[in-house]
């Protein structure tokens, strides 16, 4: 039986899912998972009989709901694409810090994972697929696996990031950090239909995640450890995110029959 666990950690709502057959005795993989684990959770029975089936390794989701999503997924400020709507916040940076110092050690004392990075991924989708890019260079010592789905590269700034150029916003300068990517594996996914019919910066969604993926090639991921998948037929919902993160278990956790 698939397993439920509500907890409030540093203020953020956090859904703890216990595969079925979780056994304290061992030590299982963990995920770490923007807007609550929304993405497995669409998908959770089919994620749970991929593990009792032997496709896929036993690992523990960890949805963590955001408490300003503009602002914990954002790496500096940024005006609203809308004329009423939110502005960015900008506080990536300290999102994962909690995830990284408070999140993550309460779940390791709390249940049977195994914290070595080897077995820790962070994923997320559109703005959560932004941030588990930042993840990587902010804290490349705690995850070695990230999920990215449809990730807002469109963010203002943000492909210039990657490409090595130093931003400077509000009186800060930000610039990409070397990472050693040996051990790293990252798979990437975007809907070539994603964009196409808006007016704002997101009219660049597909344009710039191609020219992001150049960039991390360059920054040295092992060819077998970059997956980087496109479908034509692709839109920014729900239903493309949950097939491609079923894809992204089988790829990054698959067990070889």
């Amino acid at each position: 039986m698939i397993r439920y666990l509500n907890k409030k950690v540093a203020d953020h709502e956090v859904c703890v899912i216990l595969p079925s057959g979780y056994d304290q005795t061992k030590k299982y993989r963990t995920i770490y998972m923007h807007d609550g684990g929304k993405t497995a959770m669409q998908a959770v029975n089919y994620i749970d009989h991929l593990i009792l089936s032997g496709q896929i390794e036993p690992l523990i989701v960890i949805g963590i709901a955001p408490i300003h999503r503009n602002d914990d997924y954002t790496p500096w400020a940024a005006p609203s694409l809308a004329p009423q709507g939110t502005d960015f916040g900008g506080q990536a940076h300290a999102y994962l810090h909690t995830v990284v110092t408070e999140i993550k050690p309460y779940i390791d004392a709390h249940y049977a994972t195994n914290p070595e990075p080897s077995h820790t991924a962070i994923s997320g989708c559109s703005l959560g697929g932004l941030v588990s890019i930042f993840a990587s260079y902010y804290h490349p010592e705690v995850f070695h696996q990230y999920i990215s789905l449809s990730p807002s590269f469109w963010y203002e700034d943000v492909l210039r990031y990657l490409q090595g150029e130093k931003i400077e916003r509000q009186g800060k300068s930000y610039s990409k950090p070397p990472v050693n990517r040996q051990n790293h594996q990252l798979y990437l996914y975007v809907g070539e239909l994603e964009g196409i019919y808006k007016e704002t910066a997101q009219k660049h969604m597909v344009d710039y995640t191609k020219k992001a993926h150049l960039e991390f090639i360059k920054e040295g991921y092992l060819e077998s450890n970059l997956l980087f998948e496109l479908n034509p037929e692709g839109t920014h919902d729900d239903l493309f995110f949950s097939n491609y993160f079923i894809e992204a278990l089988r790829r990054l956790f698959g067990i070889n029959g």
